[in-house]
């Protein structure tokens, strides 16, 4: 199965995430509901062009075993309790320098690239001194 046949599996269609509900509380005044992920006909060519498949909903402890078990099968060794310490680049690739969280050892990885999908504050985006572009405000962000 490819990724996302995958994930479609276990995943919520991309039909029954249709409002995201504006309220006061779980129990309080509901204020509006907004019709979202492309659920609205108005907004679902904007969707569609984004990207050549369709949202759903799947949480991370379903995906995250997905996506270790296809990065395993391409030969990557997935490491988990590892703390990201630093790296050095070089025209061969990245030197990743790393520690243990389980017994405190310190060890370096080699690897092509280095990707840094640890969230907004996200270390390697320190490193890098890489801003993340964001506009407070807009669409409710």
């Amino acid at each position: 199965l490819s990724l996302e046949a995958e994930a479609r599996l276990y995943a919520a269609p991309n039909d029954l995430m249709g409002e995201n509900t504006i309220c006061a509380s779980l129990a309080g005044e509901e204020f509006g509901r907004i019709r979202t992920w492309g659920t609205d006909v108005r907004r679902r060519a904007d969707y569609d062009e984004c990207s050549p498949t369709s949202m759903c909903d799947l949480p991370q402890n379903y995906l995250e075993p997905i996506l270790v078990k296809s990065a395993a099968l391409d030969g990557c060794k997935v490491r988990f309790d590892t703390e990201y310490l630093g790296h050095e680049q070089d025209a061969d690739g990245v030197s990743s320098r790393l520690r243990d969280r389980l017994n405190g050892e310190k060890f370096t990885v080699r690897s092509k690239y280095l990707i840094g999908a640890d969230g907004a504050n996200s270390r390697v985006l320190s490193d890098l001194d890489l801003p993340l572009q964001v506009t407070m405000g807009n669409s409710g962000s």
